[in-house]
């Protein structure tokens, strides 16, 4: 604290190169955090909306004729097709799954592996989403893995 203050008390011009220098830290610490932030909020985002879709596409191809046996049962075709329809149609994803907002490039998502299975009804989702930092002066591109599963257990309803 000490030399602090021998600096900040200094006439030759130290403290004007000190201030500069720590203006510069906490520049770059301001960036970095408003970044990670951002990273966290898109990821965020873009997890909560493929959740919606992994739903929707399990409650879509729910068996209904086996609920009436207390059997609960998925079309696995369907449920994918449904999946990537949400994806395209919903997410407003290209055919390479790439977003797009206000013509420039967003993020793009990576599905590495799409597993479902009939019974219990589930439907796995997993794979990276690929961006980039806005400074340049961070890393380049950033990949974010995701994994995420909806089951679908209810076996009441059904016409009796």
């Amino acid at each position: 604290m000490g030399k602090i203050k021998r600096v900040l008390q200094n006439r030759r011009g130290d403290t004007f190169i000190f201030i500069i220098i720590l203006v510069f830290f906490i520049l770059t610490l301001s960036a970095i955090l408003i970044e990670y932030f951002r990273m966290e909020s898109l990821y965020q985002q873009v997890e909560y909306v493929l959740q919606r879709g992994v739903n929707s596409a399990v409650e879509y191809a729910m068996l209904d004729e086996y609920r009436r046996d207390g059997v609960a049962r998925m079309d696995t075709a369907a449920a994918e097709e449904k999946l990537y329809e949400y994806l395209h149609e919903s997410m407003e994803l290209d055919a390479g799954l790439n977003k797009y907002a206000d013509d420039q490039w967003d993020y793009q998502l990576e599905i590495e592996n799409v597993h479902a299975t009939e019974s219990p009804p589930r439907l796995t989702l997993e794979g990276t989403l690929k961006t980039h930092s806005v400074f340049s002066f961070l890393t380049g591109e950033v990949r974010l893995p995701f994994s995420i599963s909806s089951v679908n257990t209810r076996t009441e309803g059904g016409s009796e």
